[in-house]
């Protein structure tokens, strides 16, 4: 056993236990602050009893996805979950980020968010990036286990390095705000950035506001816009929020009112405040639209009591 990672004979010992109706406690694993956590195994799921124990875990992997999806058998999560668990404790990282990913859901089993950290980590241990980046979502948000932005920018920087777009636009969220490293803007722009070439909306919407500031990045409302509209044509609220302004003030495209009134009306769909409060606005000027008391009073009032 090396580094808390519980090796093929120790999980086979374990699995014997749980399926028996006891459950072990697996040796401590330092984090990456120090200390200690996620450290209980969870039970087996009650599919399992009626398969056994053993077996091929790259087979047993393959036969939780068929289950999970009904492709050539037929749809079943509790008997996808019992086959991603007999997989998961024999060591293979796919059906243990799976079977996290059905706790976190509750399906074919009982949902636990401590359960499914447990899973993450260990698939997170094993390097797979998608249980970093959720095992970061959980230390951020302290879904199963106490929040910890250390911890939560320790894994989210295993999965960036590994390109993970998620966990790129959350790494550089940290730095932005200095959420369990050093607040480093030019680090977070880069972070941005390489989610954003990857079409993460998050992140195009956050680089935006980055041009839009001139943090991290020199100062261009035209590339503001940019990133703006690729996030705003993805439905992300914020963004269509502000490309409305954009258009509204000119700032890095053309001064258009009835441009500027389409995002906001888009951005309002979605109870954007700020949006909601502008069309009232543009309502009662009559600039973009037609002045109409009645709309402004609308929005106003959705502005005003969200």
């Amino acid at each position: 056993m090396r580094h808390g990672v519980i090796g093929r004979q120790d999980l086979a010992i374990l699995f014997v236990a749980c399926s028996l109706g006891g459950c072990a406690f697996l040796p401590q694993r330092e984090t990456a602050g120090g200390s200690s956590a996620i450290t209980m195994m969870p039970p087996a799921p009650a599919a399992v009893s009626s398969v056994g124990g053993g077996g091929n875990a790259d087979a047993q992997n393959a036969l939780g996805t068929q289950y999970y999806d009904g492709q050539g058998l037929p749809q079943s999560y509790d008997k996808a979950a019992g086959y991603f668990y007999r997989a998961a404790v024999q060591g293979q990282v796919n059906a243990q980020y799976q079977l996290a990913t059905m706790y976190s859901a509750g399906q074919g089993v009982a949902p636990d968010a401590s359960y499914a950290d447990y899973w993450y980590a260990q698939a997170a241990n094993g390097g797979d990036a998608r249980a970093q980046n959720a095992l970061g979502d959980a230390y951020t948000d302290g879904t199963g286990i106490a929040p910890d932005d250390t911890q939560a920018s320790y894994w989210y920087g295993k999965a960036a390095a590994q390109g993970n777009a998620a966990a790129e636009n959350s790494l550089g969220y940290n730095y932005n705000s200095g959420r369990g490293v050093p607040q480093d803007f030019a680090r977070a722009a880069s972070l941005f950035e390489a989610a954003a070439a990857q079409g993460n909306v998050k992140a195009e919407h956050n680089l935006g506001d980055y041009y839009a500031h001139g943090r991290g990045v020199p100062q261009s409302y035209t590339m503001a816009v940019h990133w703006w509209t690729q996030a705003a044509e993805a439905g992300n609220a914020d963004s269509q929020d502000d490309l409305g302004n954009a258009f509204h003030l000119g700032q890095g495209t053309g001064h258009d009112d009835a441009e500027a009134v389409f995002w906001w009306t888009r951005a309002a769909a979605q109870a954007n405040n700020p949006a909601e409060y502008s069309l009232g606005q543009a309502y009662f000027t009559g600039q973009g639209v037609p002045r109409d008391i009645e709309k402004s009073a609308y929005f106003f009032l959705l502005a005003a009591n969200p």
